[in-house]
């Protein structure tokens, strides 16, 4: 399938970047699920600048490509271009989601799907099969403060309770660990009536 334009230009933006002896840690450190091109965050956001400056709405053909090719820095540049002009199809947001899932890039996801979310489709992911997908539920509302909707959060983390999955209990305690720098009485309340797990009880709180 031809690429895009955009993407053929990220492309010459950043081969001339990619180092071999880089390229093995990072494959290393994702445990070698992906290749890299061993280029670190903030040259790539350099050089990929010029290019998604240019973008002034959300480029899905682009973004697919991005997702398509095979190293990981590729996936990168389309979140922090997600990230820069957002997304509202989240439909097609959580099939990004679902495609070479792992922290780094639904991490990445989570708060331009938070930004456009809907409580009810957040509370539909919080039950998705996709341990990923819930996972988005869960922390879509970091970064909120005191705008954020405790009753929801309690809810959803409720749905997600007595999972064995490290990146569902650690999101749990990441959101509550998140929301205690604002109201780490409810914080303390909700852990104190809540069965956690003992690694997202210990993340909620850490700073309280």
């Amino acid at each position: 399938m031809p690429t895009t334009d955009v993407f053929n230009r990220v492309r010459l933006a950043l081969e001339p970047l990619a180092d071999p002896a880089r390229a093995t840690g990072m494959a290393s450190y994702m445990r070698d699920q992906f290749s890299f091109l061993g280029i670190p965050s903030t040259p790539r956001k350099e050089a990929c600048k010029p290019v998604l400056s240019a973008l002034k709405e959300l480029d899905t053909d682009f973004v697919s490509d991005c997702f398509g090719a095979a190293e990981r820095e590729y996936q990168y540049v389309a979140c922090d271009h997600i990230n820069r002009v957002g997304i509202t199809d989240l439909g097609f947001a959580k099939a990004l989601v679902q495609t070479k899932s792992w922290w780094d890039t639904v991490d990445s996801l989570a708060k331009p799907i938070g930004a456009k979310h809907d409580d009810d489709l957040m509370k539909t992911w919080a039950l998705d099969e996709d341990f990923w997908v819930r996972r988005i539920a869960i922390i879509h509302q970091l970064g909120r403060k005191k705008n954020t909707d405790a009753a929801l959060l309690a809810w959803i983390i409720e749905q997600n309770l007595g999972s064995s999955e490290f990146f569902i209990n650690k999101a749990i305690g990441w959101a509550l660990r998140d929301f205690a720098r604002h109201d780490p009485s409810w914080v303390r309340a909700f852990v104190d009536a809540t069965d956690l797990s003992p690694l997202s009880r210990r993340e909620a709180l850490k700073n309280i």
